[in-house]
Parts: C-alpha cells; structure tokens; sequence
C-alpha cells in the first residue's frame, strides 16, 4: 500500500495494533502476578512488604510511562497546528510541542504536502511527519518524537528496575532455600501444598530465563540511548550516520583491495618474497578478522603519505640541525 492511500495513525492506541505491542500486554501483567503470587508470599514479612511495594510501584511507573509516550500523538506540529489553533478547534488533538517559531527551518513532505520542521521525518508505518524524529517503536507501536521521548526513555528505566529488582529478589530465594537455614525452604514447601520445593523454583527458573533475557535487551538499549543523549543526536541520526561511515569504509576497503595487488605485484618483480607474504597474510586477516596490525598497507592512502612525509621533514630537521652544530 502506497503512503497517499495509507491511513494516518494518531499514535500508539490507534489500529491497527502489532504483535509486539501486544506481547507486551500479555508480559508485563504476567510478570505482576508471578511476582505477587508466588515470588511475594515465600518471602520474610519484613522482606515481603517493601520489596513488593517497590516492585508494584516500579510495575505502575512502567505502565503509566508507556501508557502515556502511546497516547501523545508526536506529529510535527505545523501538521496538528497549521495556524496555530486551540485544542477545542482541532478536534482535541494534543501536541506539546504545539507552539513553533514560525522563522525556524523548514523542509517540504511530498507526502504530507506541507512544509515542517528540518528535524521532522516522515514514518512510513504511522504516515505522517514526527517532529524530532527519533525512531518507530514497535513495541509501543508509535513513532518516538519529541514531545513523547522522554516519556519512552523513562519507560526503560522503569522496566530495567523492575526486572532488576525481581531478578535479584528470585536469585536471592533460590539460593536461600538450598543453602539457607530452612525457613524459605519451609515456605516454598508449603505453598503449593506438595511437600516439594520443585514447583517454586522451576516456575522461578523460567522467569528468570525471561527476565535476565529481557534485562539484557532493555538495559542495552537504554545505554544506547544514553550514548545518542551524550551526543545530542538521534536515532535516526545515529543511523544515517553510522551507514555512511560504513559505505566510506566499504569504499576504501575496495581501494585497499586495489592497491594490495599492485603492491604485491611490485613486490614480486623486485623479489621482496617476504613482503609480498605480509602482504598476503595482513590482507586475509584484515578481511576476515578484522586484524590491522599485521597488514603493512593502511587503510586511508592519505596516513600513509602524511606519515612518509612526516619521516621526510623529520630527517630534513635533523640534517639541517646537525650542519648548524657543526657550524664555526
């Protein structure tokens, strides 16, 4: 389906919903009642209390936040606001980012036929322009912009807490009923009524597997977005950048390519045996391995030549220092 006849979602409440956004409704509530039914009740009563509190505290900041960067639509606001109209005149639309400086720069959607921010990109999954465009979630199933960022970058702190907390708190359980005095091993028996303490911890166990998984995934994801924070970039930037980093170092590695040959056949022909072996051995691990170390031949020409010509002037320095000296 082309974007001129493709629907323009609100935001991430808005149909069609995807499988992601949904799994996550299914996970979040599961990992509650996991936590409320079986982790929660084996625990210490002077334990259970705070350690709870916390974790359904961190369960509702995670939702609230997410809840919240779903239902802020992050459009660009020339296309909520055209002319700068009351939320009662545009069908209650909300935008925080509804007032702009009418002298800011501007770029043309072809798409949207309208004029927006330089900053603003057109999504193709929610079609229409994001101002501060930073990426399409699929898991919340809205585009990130900037009137909903910050919202979606507090949904990962709270989630990375609260798989922190319930991770740590399940370890902390298991280890006691095998190697503690008794009392959790007590408990765990007795609440499934099964004299047994397998069903508690292999119901831990799978949600372990699930939990440390999704901390990996979540906590390097909120450090990525720590770093772009630190750079003052977006995602979107970070990607456009990093391809064309990419395309140069393609670009000069095919350079390489050419060079190595006509190095090796120099070397042949003056009967450097050895160098054309380093040649060959530094190339291979260079491509397969990434290993630049042993390759005789640099990447960019140019730090080659600067570094020639940097030895040249540096004997020249030093020829020209040593007539002086010897100087009447």
């Amino acid at each position: 389906m082309s974007d001129s006849i493709r629907p323009t979602r609100k935001n991430g409440l808005s149909r069609p919903y995807t499988f992601p956004q949904i799994s996550t409704w299914v996970f979040l509530p599961t990992l509650v009642l996991e936590f409320l039914l079986v982790v929660s009740p084996i625990l210490p009563l002077p334990a259970s209390i705070p350690c709870t509190l916390l974790f359904v505290g961190l369960a509702v900041a995670s939702v609230g936040y997410a809840y919240t960067a779903m239902k802020i639509d992050p459009s660009d606001p020339r296309l909520l606001y055209p002319n700068h109209k009351k939320d009662d005149e545009t069908g209650g639309r909300k935008c925080s980012g509804m007032h702009w400086d009418p002298q800011d720069p501007t770029k043309q959607c072809w798409i949207c036929d309208v004029q927006v921010g330089s900053k603003s990109m057109h999504c193709k999954f929610c079609n229409k322009c994001v101002d501060h465009f930073d990426h399409h979630c699929m898991w919340l199933n809205t585009c990130i912009g900037k009137a909903n960022y910050k919202y979606f970058f507090r949904t990962l702190i709270s989630i990375n807490l609260m798989l922190f907390v319930q991770t740590a708190i399940q370890i902390a359980i298991i280890l006691d009923i095998y190697l503690g005095a008794g009392a959790t091993k007590e408990k765990a028996e007795n609440w499934f009524a099964v004299g047994s303490t397998i069903p508690v911890v292999a119901i831990m166990g799978v949600f372990l597997f699930f939990d440390i998984g999704s901390l990996s995934l979540i906590g390097q994801l909120t450090l990525f977005h720590l770093k772009l924070q630190k750079e003052e970039i977006s995602t979107y930037e970070y990607i456009v950048r990093d391809n064309q980093q990419r395309r140069e170092r393609t670009k000069k590695l095919n350079e390489l390519k050419l060079r190595r040959q006509t190095e090796i056949k120099a070397a042949k022909e003056e009967g450097q045996f050895c160098m054309v072996v380093r040649l060959k051995k530094g190339g291979l691990l260079r491509e397969k391995f990434d290993i630049s170390c042993c390759d005789p031949l640099p990447l960019d020409p140019d730090q080659s030549n600067n570094n020639d010509n940097g030895t040249k002037n540096n004997g020249a320095a030093s020829n020209g220092h040593a007539v002086r000296n010897g100087e009447p």
